[in-house]
């Protein structure tokens, strides 16, 4: 049965580009302001340009770990760049891990390089 416009309505969209959170929920980002704003996005390259827009605003920012979509912190995450796993709103796949030992198992299957989030936000300006 289709969806009504009420369902589609409750779901959570990207703060940035409007893409539908639960299709993304293995590179959302959630970014919390010092008011207390709460954002959702579909991937790192939209929370990036979000952050950019905001500076000195910016809390916290959580990643979904890809391997079991949990919120963590993007400061403590391992981002794997350049695999061969599509990117979602950029070319290059950045996908965050909760672990170093995860990045390196997806890195061993799928290439790419393992890099911080400060490196990763420094990589999408240079896109």
């Amino acid at each position: 049965m289709p969806a009504t416009g009420a369902e589609i309505s409750e779901r959570e969209d990207c703060s940035l580009c409007g893409m539908w959170i639960d299709l993304y929920m293995k590179t959302r980002h959630v970014v919390t302001l010092e008011d207390g704003t709460v954002e959702s996005f579909c991937s790192l390259a939209c929370t990036a340009k979000y952050m950019k827009e905001h500076k000195g605003e910016v809390k916290r920012v959580q990643a979904a770990d890809f391997e079991t979509t949990d919120l963590i912190e993007a400061e403590k995450a391992f981002y794997l760049e350049g695999s061969d796993i599509p990117g979602v709103m950029s070319y290059t796949s950045r996908l965050a891990f909760s672990t170093r030992e995860q990045a390196e198992r997806y890195q061993k299957e799928h290439g790419g390089r393992i890099i911080s989030f400060q490196n990763a936000l420094e990589s999408i300006e240079r896109e």
